[in-house]
């Protein structure tokens, strides 16, 4: 029965980290998106989307910096925890 245990944790450990990983890169393709659409624009959209692609995106970069230094820290813990759990004699 603990190896079922051990195998969810460690699947769903590793789903939460490529679910993380996956929506933050993401984000920050859509951002990408909007400079993109910046040569289809026309007038005064394309410089307001250049602009909001490089606010959002600089926003988003620092942004993701500090997420990514807080999940690692919250994955190494958990994998901590983990380990102890499984080396617990009863």
């Amino acid at each position: 029965m603990q190896m079922i245990e051990f195998l969810a944790k460690t699947v769903s450990h590793g789903m939460r980290l490529f679910g993380n990983m996956y929506a933050g890169e993401l984000l920050f393709m859509l951002i990408a998106l909007m400079g993109a659409a910046y040569g289809d624009a026309t007038g005064l959209t394309g410089p307001i989307l250049w602009l909001g692609q490089v606010v959002a995106g600089t926003a988003w970069a620092v942004f993701h910096i500090l997420i990514v230094l807080l999940q690692a820290f919250i994955f190494m813990m958990l994998a901590l925890v983990y380990i102890g759990q499984a080396h617990e004699s009863h």
